[in-house]
């Protein structure tokens, strides 16, 4: 017997999706609020990053009810075609996300963690144990391949194809002086690196986490990481799916 769980966003489209899911539950499934093995997300991409909490060693399946699907795998038109796919370890991977370590507390991600000032932030920022520079700005963003595609790229990041282990480093408005100037470019980095930033006196600004706010820092050290997830998630279409995607999403050349 096979434990699920369901999230849904609560519109109408999630929820007429919910009610095709539900009417293809053979036998084998059973619903679960507690024990579960499984957790369907019926929504866009903002319902699955909202409820990263529920996943923790768990089997991930995003069915795409929102705006956008980049975690998306399965559509209302693909979805009688669920159960018999979900059933194949193969086709589930762990994604990779941003451990954040400051205050003395830790906290993940899976898009992107951005540090912004109302004034100006001022830091250090080192990767591993070098110096890169002292950035003078609005704020610093980092982002996974995954968040490429959504606030990275307002701020002028690079999008990223989400097969490669990659994050960029993205400053969100440097000053620009006479005697100063910072990288001003995306910086394209390989998940391995430590990214570290030490904030000067009278730093204040907020850390946002996949659009939420989380915690402040007040002249303190934050450390970015990067790890695999600890759930799995059934693999998006990443090849000619993702071009659609991009494609649906920003372009228009007709």
């Amino acid at each position: 017997m096979k434990r699920y769980f369901i999230i849904d966003n609560g519109s109408s489209k999630s929820i007429a999706l919910r009610k095709k899911f539900e009417s293809l539950i053979t036998e084998e499934w059973t619903y679960s609020e507690d024990d579960y093995e499984y957790v369907f997300i019926i929504g866009g991409d903002g319902t699955f990053l909202r409820n990263r909490n529920k996943y923790l060693d768990k089997k991930v399946v995003v069915i795409n009810g929102g705006n956008l699907g980049y975690f998306s795998h399965f559509n209302r038109d693909n979805l009688n075609t669920i159960f018999d796919k979900v059933e194949n370890d193969s086709l589930f991977f762990s994604p990779l996300e941003i451990e954040v370590l400051v205050n003395g507390k830790q906290f993940f991600c899976i898009n992107e963690i951005l540090i912004r000032s109302d004034k100006v932030l001022n830091a250090k920022v080192y990767i591993n144990n070098t110096l890169l520079e002292n950035f003078k700005g609005t704020g610093i963003m980092v982002a996974t391949p995954w968040g490429s595609t959504a606030h990275a790229k307002n701020v002028g990041g690079a999008i990223v194809d989400p097969n490669l282990n990659l994050v960029q480093f993205i400053e969100v408005e440097p000053l620009t002086q006479k005697r100063y100037s910072s990288l001003k470019s995306p910086f394209i980095l390989s998940y391995e690196n430590k990214i570290i930033l030490k904030s000067k006196e009278n730093c204040h600004a907020s850390i946002i986490l996949d659009g939420t706010k989380i915690e402040e820092l007040y002249n303190d050290n934050l450390t970015i990481k990067f790890n695999y997830a600890k759930f799995k998630m059934f693999k998006p279409d990443c090849k000619k799916g993702y071009i659609k995607k991009l494609r649906d999403s920003f372009i228009r050349d007709k």
